[in-house]
């Protein structure tokens, strides 16, 4: 055909940043929904601890909410990302393998990479905690005590648990 389309090559370079960006995007979603859906390693013999105390919430949704509540957080994770000039989670691993291998060894400048990886943690939980609120705040009042009832179960098997320990 004379009149045949004339197909253009996709530069290699932007192949290369198209993965890379598929690869981070694919991360991000694997992270969050490893979050959401795999119940964590808890201690099954006492209570949640530290950032732990999440988790009964969480499970005391239904499937579906779950997936909407996830959506929500990568949409508000998305969003801090591209606030932060797309930094990702791992600079912080990096910056302290960088103070790891450096030669004489600085406690100092580890102690400060572990200290600012707290410290965007703390923001993704207040973040994730703002999710939380204004997803719960959306439900109706019927799906609203339908939760809370599975909140309660989820308590009520903490506490079973929490007494075992105890006896």
């Amino acid at each position: 055909m004379s009149d045949a389309v004339k197909q253009t090559k996709t530069a290699p370079w932007l192949r290369i940043v198209l993965f890379a960006s598929l690869a981070a995007n694919l991360a991000v979603v694997g992270i969050v929904g490893g979050m959401f859906f795999l119940r964590p390693p808890l201690d099954r013999d006492g209570p949640p601890r530290g950032r732990d105390f999440v988790f009964p919430y969480t499970r005391a949704f239904t499937e579906t909410q779950r997936h909407d509540l996830g959506r929500n957080l990568r949409g508000a994770f998305d969003r801090d990302r591209d606030r932060a000039s797309g930094r990702s989670f791992l600079s912080g691993y990096r910056s302290a393998l960088d103070v790891l291998r450096a030669e004489p060894f600085d406690a100092q400048a580890f102690g400060a990479a572990l200290r600012a990886q707290g410290a965007e943690a703390e923001q993704r939980q207040a973040a994730g905690q703002r999710v939380l609120v204004d997803y719960v705040a959306a439900l109706p009042a019927e799906d609203r005590q339908a939760y809370a009832d599975r909140l309660e179960a989820e308590i009520e098997e903490m506490a079973q648990r929490v007494g075992k320990m105890r006896h």
